[in-house]
């Protein structure tokens, strides 16, 4: 990430702010009276370079996976990749972004661009539009609410945000914080990352009492200002004195004070006055996840859920509508391709080892996925693949990094390097180099204090099957 006048890097440096963990689901359906015509039932979606385009694993369903509905699986940088904040330096000026993994997958996905028009969209009735792609003349229909003229806007906005916010913690679970917003308004230079602090200078008397309405909207004075979500989402996005439609109350402009609080003059490439590149911001993500936040504590505060079927519509079709966006702006992003659904099987490995492997707790499929995903090790444990392709890939096969070891011995799960890994015996098993490989003994899936994350009844259930000869799965 290279720059063209004077020095500049991204590093990592493990900087965070004080956050908790947005309201995100984890799916999403399609269609929503407030959203946009641009999309309906079936994706227009981006290729998922994460892995996210498989189709069931094992269940006997016959649909391609859907990102827009079904989520992302986690990506594979996921394992490896540094907690907190990058730091890009240019001209001497220090600015946060999220680390670079991500930064490369929003790119290759068309995120920045997308994020610009699908703005842009919404600003063609209005003389402000700065396209790039002339969207208001694409295949992507222009929306009848335009930016901060309808309430349907702001719901919109609302959820187009979510749906990058919880797209994002579903690429990289271990790594949520990136992309959590802050637990309140911040109103000192100690709620802030120390690179932020000395560029912090009070709010105005209007920014902090429309940043406590914010933080308290669940309290009954706050929430009577708003008569439904796209009116709130309306007065946290719009510039401040914006009447707000059917409604005495005006707009807060918190959305604005907070992207251009801390832009950095000299040193702009990510900023969060760039429209073309905030989304590489890290403090994009603080304050839209702070808006996400507030947000939520008003649907919970009005009886909502967020597993509210409406709403995983309006997610889902502002995702339909960024991948279109995408679409338009690099049409060599191909839609998701449907997938021949994968046999119905029976036997002990697919109704009882396979489910250990993709379960939510060990995430083991996470990193070894289906082999088009680029599987770590070249092992695939879970995913768009059959169990029977599965087992056939462990079955005397070579352990990359297990030395001189088998991933499975049929009959001996001493000597099974599945096994010995999960069971954390890996280090005393006498593993040698072998054919220019070394031998990684660290216990998998991969634990804080070092020790089995696998129960001592998982265990038995795998070395039962590795025991029992590691029958393959049947068919149905």
């Amino acid at each position: 990430m290279s720059t063209s006048t004077t020095t500049s890097s991204l590093t990592g440096t493990g900087a965070g702010a004080g956050t908790s963990a947005g309201p995100s689901t984890s799916g999403a359906g399609a269609g929503d009276p407030s959203t946009s015509a641009a999309t309906t039932g079936s994706s227009s979606s981006t290729g998922d370079p994460a892995g996210g385009t498989g189709g069931s694993s094992g269940t006997g369903e016959t649909h391609p996976k859907d990102h827009c509905v079904d989520g992302y699986d986690p990506h594979p940088s996921d394992a490896t990749m540094k907690d907190g904040s990058a730091e890009f330096v240019k001209n001497n000026q220090i600015d946060l972004t999220v680390q670079p993994e991500v930064i490369s997958w929003m790119q290759e996905n068309e995120w920045q661009a997308a994020h610009f028009e699908w703005h842009s969209i919404r600003r063609c009735n209005g003389g402000m539009g700065m396209s790039r792609v002339n969207i208001c003349r694409s295949a992507v229909p222009v929306p009848s609410d335009q930016e901060c003229k309808t309430t349907g806007d702001g719901y919109q906005f609302l959820a187009m945000h979510r749906h990058m916010i919880q797209s994002l913690k579903q690429l990289w679970p271990k790594h949520s914080e990136q992309f959590e917003g802050f637990k309140k308004f911040p109103t000192t230079a100690e709620e802030l990352p120390q690179q932020w602090r000395s560029d912090f200078r009070p709010w105005s008397a209007t920014t902090l009492a429309n940043a406590k309405i914010g933080d308290e909207i669940d309290k009954p004075e706050n929430l009577s200002r708003f008569p439904d979500e796209g009116a709130f989402g309306m007065w946290l996005q719009c510039f401040a004195g914006q009447a707000i439609p059917g409604s005495s109350q005006q707009a807060s402009g918190l959305h604005g004070d907070l992207h251009f609080k801390w832009v950095r003059s000299q040193n702009t490439d990510h900023g969060l006055g760039n429209q073309f590149t905030n989304i590489d911001n890290y403090m994009f993500w603080k304050l839209h996840g702070w808006i996400d936040n507030v947000w939520e504590k008003y649907r919970v505060a009005k009886g909502m859920s967020p597993t509210d079927q409406k709403l995983k519509d309006a997610v889902a079709a502002q995702c339909y509508e960024m991948d279109a966006i995408a679409q338009v702006i690099n049409p060599d992003l191909k839609p998701d391709e449907p997938v021949d659904p994968l046999p119905e099987e029976a036997g002990v490995f697919h109704e009882s080892v396979r489910p250990i492997f993709e379960s939510a707790i060990h995430k083991c499929s996470g990193c070894h996925a289906a082999p088009g995903t680029a599987p770590q090790a070249g092992l695939s444990l879970g995913g768009d693949i059959s169990s029977t392709d599965i087992v056939a890939g462990l079955v005397n096969k070579t352990a990359k990094g297990g030395g001189q070891f088998k991933l499975v011995v049929p009959g001996n799960p001493d000597q099974s390097w599945l096994y010995l890994k999960v069971a954390g015996t890996a280090g005393n098993a006498g593993c040698r180099p072998s054919g220019g490989g070394t031998c990684q003994t660290g216990v998998m899936p991969q634990a804080a204090d070092g020790k089995p994350s696998l129960t001592s009844a998982e265990l038995a259930t795998l070395r039962q099957w590795i025991q029992s000869g590691a029958p393959a799965p049947t068919k149905k």
